[in-house]
């Protein structure tokens, strides 16, 4: 758009230069006495005004048919366009993992749209079971207190930045890929149409996607009674005591779900804001000078009596040359003192390298403990373990009372610790959890302890307010040292000891029918202190 509009302007400048030639033949005492001259200075000027006029009147006629076929609405977005590139929207999807991952947007979009928490929802074919369950007690606790929660989404192209960056690898008991996906989003928490929050999301959605990697169809132990059975059997539970098995036969299950500020996307933020500041700058120093040099010249030519028709093309000669040079020393003033002030302006917001280096010396340290569990539990899955963790704190933060919030607990020490929390809790319409720092493992003679420490960002909301909380937890978690990781299965229900009715490990230890608890740490890492530091 802006080389049709420009070869507009061109042509419009021959055009009238023409006409100067002409002009100039004719008026100035010189070229009249000398017929050769003029008649050069005659023939130059019909072909400038032809060339003009023809080049002007093609583009013109482009620009006249366009605005008819989509209104001046679209030239001029098109021009800005042009002028000052915008991030692009994509909404094609090419690749199965693009499709994956729109698919569970648009999913989680309706399941939260929707009253109650349906059975059988379109997010449950794409969510590990542990995720769903994080997101219908989340939706527990909106409808609890009447606030539903809208989500919007779309798909973003930044520069040279792939829209969709993936990071593959098998954990020794999942592959998992790593998407980052560059979108525009935001969630907005109204309540009886009114709205109480919008939460924007910062621009890159981050998930992780999980799939079993099964090699053999051996038989796998049931953590319930201690029988094997082949992973076939387990489908519709254990044969021996009727306990229920998740087959975690994830074939791409998304098993988290956030937003998080990716270092590349805010630099390409940057560079494209870059881009969009120097025509800016120019247009906001150019105009000015040009209109001024106009007036100037054309002052200066009234005064002098000069010809109109000489007058035109010299002072636009005269206001360009000197816009040109006005415009160039600006913008050398502006790339050596403005744009290193803008860089480091926008710097504060980007990752710095000492925080970068801070991230990937705790993964090391993560990795670290990692190795040294799974000496003791080959099959320790990472990634399972912090869904585990999520789900304890999903189910903490939104309890709706001590009894929910203690669930996972192992002792009625840890109980009464947990439940100083839950008045606090009350309030929470989303969490999210920022960090994990594993910070110790060690195996006794009969447990298996470990140290965590999580940084998680709150949303409060009470009488229609909502603030925002950053929150550090410190947890202390045991489990049996017998207890280890299957290889693709997981038990999401056993049997009550005491009633025999099914009880849901996901929810905790308590049996919802008789009340009866059992000791988690047979089954689950189990809470043995809950601290909040920070």
């Amino acid at each position: 758009m802006i080389k049709k509009i420009g070869l507009l302007l061109l042509g419009i400048v021959i055009f009238f230069f023409g006409f100067g030639m002409i002009e100039l033949g004719r008026t100035d005492p010189e070229m009249s006495a000398d017929t050769s001259s003029q008649v050069i200075a005659y023939v130059l000027g019909g072909c400038m005004i032809a060339g003009g006029a023809f080049l002007s009147g093609i583009k013109g006629y482009e620009l006249y048919e366009k605005k008819k076929e989509s209104g001046k609405n679209l030239i001029a977005k098109e021009l800005r366009s042009d002028l000052f590139p915008e991030f692009y929207k994509i909404t094609e999807d090419k690749t199965d993992t693009e499709k994956l991952i729109r698919a569970f947007r648009d999913d989680y979009a309706s399941f939260f749209e929707q009253p109650g928490v349906p059975e059988n929802d379109a997010i449950q074919k794409v969510a590990t079971q542990i995720y769903w369950h994080i997101l219908s007690i989340k939706k527990q606790r909106l409808d609890q207190k009447g606030i539903r929660l809208g989500f919007m989404s779309e798909r973003l192209g930044y520069g040279a930045i792939a829209p969709i960056r993936e990071n593959k690898y098998f954990d020794g008991k999942y592959k998992i890929n790593e998407i980052s996906e560059t979108v525009q989003a935001k969630e907005v928490f109204t309540r009886d149409g009114k709205k109480l929050h919008t939460k924007k999301c910062v621009e890159t959605a981050a998930y992780r996607v999980l799939s079993a990697e099964m090699k053999t169809k051996a038989q796998v132990v049931c953590p319930n009674c201690g029988s094997a059975s082949t992973r076939e059997d387990l489908i519709d539970g254990c044969d021996y005591c009727g306990t229920k098995f998740t087959i975690e036969d994830l074939e791409n299950r998304v098993s988290e779900f956030g937003f998080r500020h990716d270092c590349d996307v805010e630099y390409a933020k940057y560079k494209s804001a870059r881009r969009k500041m120097i025509p800016l700058f120019s247009v906001i120093v150019g105009v000015p000078t040009f209109l001024i040099c106009l007036i100037l010249c054309i002052k200066n030519s009234i005064s002098n009596g000069d010809s109109i028709m000489i007058m035109i093309p010299a002072v636009m000669v005269a206001s360009i040359v000197v816009t040109a040079l006005t415009v160039t020393m600006a913008l050398m003033f502006f790339i050596v003192f403005g744009i290193p002030l803008i860089q480091g302006i926008a710097s504060l917001r980007f990752m710095s390298g000492r925080m970068i280096k801070k991230m990937e010396k705790q993964n090391k340290a993560n990795k670290k403990v990692e190795d040294a569990i799974r000496r003791h539990d080959p099959l320790f899955s990472m990634n399972g373990f912090f869904s585990n963790l999520q789900n304890k704190l999903a189910v903490i933060h939104y309890a709706r009372g001590p009894a929910d919030a203690s669930a996972f607990v192992e002792s009625q020490a840890a109980e009464a610790q947990v439940s100083t929390y839950i008045g606090r809790y009350q309030d929470v319409i989303d969490m999210q959890v920022d960090t994990i720092r594993l910070q110790g493992y060690q195996v006794s003679e009969y447990l298996q302890e470990m140290s965590v420490a999580m940084r998680l960002s709150l949303l409060l909301e009470k009488n229609g307010k909502v603030k925002r909380k950053k929150e550090t937890v410190r947890m202390i978690l045991v489990k049996d040292k017998a207890c280890k990781s299957q290889a693709v299965c997981a038990p999401s229900f056993t049997n009550c000891k005491q009633c025999g009715a099914p009880m849901s490990l996901l929810a905790g230890r308590v049996c919802n029918y008789c009340g009866h608890s059992r000791r988690l740490a047979e089954y689950d890492w189990a809470i043995r202190t809950y601290q909040v530091i920070g």
